[in-house]
């Protein structure tokens, strides 16, 4: 029961996070840096960072969600 839990859990994550990752390529594509966020200068490199994060995070969380029995 707990792990139904767990893996329904990662599943809304994995869709947050490539969501998450999905937002940060558009900034990309868009080709608008640096810019300010919430105080905070958001530059290409940094973008790239978070594309990347963002969708290894979420390719983990499908592997757990999805792929992996338990």
């Amino acid at each position: 029961m707990k792990s139904k839990r767990i893996k329904e859990a990662a599943k809304f994550f994995a869709g947050l996070t490539a969501w998450e990752s999905i937002t940060h390529i558009s900034f990309a594509l868009n080709g608008n840096f640096p810019f300010c966020l919430m105080g905070i200068n958001i530059t290409e490199t940094i973008n790239t960072i978070q594309i990347i994060i963002l969708a290894m995070v979420s390719m983990i969380l499908i592997y757990f969600a999805w792929i992996k029995k338990v």
